[in-house]
């Protein structure tokens, strides 16, 4: 701090001793809150002592020969010396001088106070904010337990408009204890005003969320949901629901969202707001399929595939197929993965994301060689290493890929894969520009019949002999809809009958 405080200091300790120093240290920080229960106890009486009081006296203060309040010509003396205080500070911290400039933005916060509260509130607030995007810890911490025993001397008595000044502050020091009592004290303040005592309801709610206090945030968010829901209000109805969302799942309470996220899609269906229903229903996918409820989560997987195919949002198309791809191979259904992956190789040539095909040929991949099938897995890590190469992107990793795998391969089974193996098309080079849109028809997800995965459909001999073939993508027209199975065999995804 200054070298006035370090006179303060000094003066502290010659008054009272060492011994008694120490023994009212233990005591200030018995009653301090826990931001300020680490600061030198010397350091935090020297702040919040009263100016006028203490000696050595400020050099911004006159000398006192007898004990009177300042003249008015003193005070406006004063004043512009704060303001000259507050410019030097500023020019320090453009100077990367931050330790000189926080200790004359110190001095003015404790010498505002001799204007009054409300001169000395605005300093808080204005260098506050400062040592907050500063990360200056220690000034914070002075600050918050100064205006920790404002708020204790002027809660019982302040004003509406004060008590909003002091919750800004306190925000803006992030008192979390504090920053609660205050917005639970402007929440009764303003119950004669419903719209205003709505709004410090979702400040508190968004405080709560700050400090990850979800159970809160939650309980206040299903009091708006029915205020809202009574009033008629569509857009803050469909905002708070969102919001509760967030809580439950930041939370990991899945289960809780779930009919949350029923509403909320019912109430985009009512409201013709299509485009948003395919992310929902992702989301209320993965929640069953967090909580287990496999039938569930592929119904609504299934959902938004259909929406999203409808809409043409394939972004969302090819989310539902990667989760279903990592759905079924951590199930061991690697057929039913292979298949999903490559209909996402589609998906994302559809969507002209090249970073997704090479992606989704990275996950055939490493699929195939969890099976220990290593022809296919080759090409898959082949058709991708010509993506990265366009890309610039991963080339290492495919390369490094395409090199293990080739180590095992004869020459006669490497001369015979050049000569088979199809090769992209100079219109994929050129971001896909020619081919045609989805068909409309979405491919059937159907749900075990007894609910779960049996102990059946994760054994090898579940796993038909012939999985599905990489599909390298050309410029050939797309068609993601699997051809229907017949009582004699069941076609490959892709497969050209």
């Amino acid at each position: 701090m200054s070298v006035y405080f370090s006179l303060r200091k000094r003066h502290w300790f010659r008054c009272l001793g060492q011994r008694l120093a120490g023994s009212l240290a233990v005591l200030t920080l018995m009653s301090l809150p826990a931001y300020g229960q680490r600061l030198d106890p010397v350091l935090l009486d020297a702040f919040l002592s009263d100016p006028l009081e203490e000696e050595p006296r400020d050099p911004l203060l006159p000398t006192a020969v007898v004990d009177r309040p300042l003249s008015p010509l003193e005070l406006y003396a004063l004043e512009l010396a704060l303001f000259q205080l507050d410019a030097e500070a500023r020019a320090l911290l453009l100077a990367e001088q931050p330790d000189e400039a926080f200790e004359l933005w110190m001095r003015e916060v404790q010498l505002r106070r001799v204007f009054g509260l409300e001169a000395e509130l605005e300093a808080l607030s204005r260098i506050g904010q400062q040592a907050w995007n500063s990360q200056r810890s220690q000034e914070v911490r002075l600050m918050s337990v100064r205006l920790e025993r404002i708020w204790e001397a002027e809660k019982e008595s302040a004003t509406l408009e004060r008590v909003e000044t002091i919750a800004t502050i306190a925000q803006t020091l992030r008192m979390r204890d504090t920053s609660t009592e205050i917005y639970q004290q402007l929440i009764d303040m303003t119950a004669a005003d419903t719209l205003t005592q709505q709004g410090w309801v979702v400040v508190l709610a968004a405080h709560y969320l700050q400090w990850f206090d979800f159970d809160n945030a939650a309980q206040l968010y299903t009091q708006l949901i029915d205020r809202a829901d009574i009033q008629g209000n569509t857009l803050e109805h469909t905002q708070y629901l969102k919001d509760l969302i967030y809580s439950y799942q930041q939370a990991k309470d899945y289960a809780q969202a779930l009919p949350v996220q029923t509403e909320l899609l019912r109430l985009y269906r009512t409201t013709a707001q299509n485009d948003r229903e395919p992310p929902l229903e992702i989301d209320m996918a993965r929640n069953f399929r967090a909580i287990g409820v496999y039938p569930q989560a592929l119904q609504y997987y299934n959902l938004a595939y259909v929406t999203a195919q409808s809409l043409q949002l394939y972004g969302h198309v090819s989310t539902v197929l990667k989760d279903l791809g990592d759905l079924y191979a951590e199930q061991g259904l690697t057929n039913e993965a292979l298949t999903m992956y490559n209909l996402l190789v589609r998906a994302e040539q559809q969507a002209y994301n090249q970073h997704g095909i090479l992606e989704a040929y990275d996950r055939l991949g490493q699929l195939y060689l969890s099976i220990d099938d290593r022809d296919n897995a080759l090409v898959a890590f082949r058709a991708g290493l010509a993506f990265s190469e366009s890309l610039q992107y991963r080339e290492a990793y495919f390369r490094g890929e395409v090199a293990k795998l080739s180590l095992d391969r004869t020459p006669e089974d490497t001369a015979e894969a050049e000569e088979t193996e199809p090769t992209l098309g100079d219109s994929l080079r050129e971001e896909l520009k020619d081919n045609p849109p989805f068909d409309v028809a979405p491919v059937e997800i159907e749900p075990p019949d007894d609910g779960e995965l049996s102990e059946e459909d994760l054994t090898e001999d579940a796993i038909p002999e012939e999985l599905p073939e990489v599909e390298v993508i050309t410029d050939e027209t797309i068609d993601i809809t699997p051809e229907e199975p017949t009582p004699e065999a069941t076609p490959e995804p892709g497969s050209d009958n």
